[in-house]
């Protein structure tokens, strides 16, 4: 089946088997080349996208599901007001990430930069925990998460341009 969706800002078809996963189909399309696959059980969150603006694990997300769906990976992300915010917070936290969790934890921290005027700390840091990695300190993630959550904003972002 082909799949239409905008990925990053760009209309794509994709091909995708029935039973494939988003995860699956952004890496083998190369659309999202950073997006690691590591449990394939929605566990360690490094699958990170941003789904018609929401956070999901996309190892768990059918491919078909996204089908006229806006899809953000990290690569789109990095084009967003957000993202120079989230660099800015992590360097203010100390935070030292891995390449594995970098993307993830970045989409994390940039849904809680947008979205901060409606999410409160308590889901923010749902959020960012929803990402594993045991090669970075937590608690500057979730220092730097604080920090975004509690910053006033009104700006959105929603497609992500290159």
């Amino acid at each position: 089946m082909t799949i239409d969706l905008i990925v990053n800002g760009e209309d794509m078809k994709i091909r995708a088997e029935p039973a494939e996963r988003l995860a699956e189909v952004l890496r083998r399309s190369r659309a999202a080349p950073s997006l690691t696959i590591d449990c394939g059980g929605g566990f360690c969150g490094k699958c990170l996208v941003l789904l018609d603006g929401k956070p999901v694990a996309s190892c768990l997300v059918p491919a078909f599901r996204a089908r006229g769906s806006e899809v953000v990976s990290y690569e789109g992300f990095m084009s967003t007001q957000e993202a120079a915010q989230v660099e800015a917070a992590l360097t203010a936290a100390g935070a030292r990430l891995c390449p594995f969790c970098k993307p993830a934890y970045s989409l994390a921290l940039g849904f809680i930069a947008e979205n901060r005027a409606r999410i409160g700390e308590d889901e923010a840091l749902a959020i960012v925990s929803s990402v594993r990695c045991t090669c970075s300190d937590p608690s500057a993630v979730v220092e730097a998460a604080r920090a975004l959550a509690g910053e006033p904003g009104d700006q959105r972002a929603s497609r992500a341009h290159r």
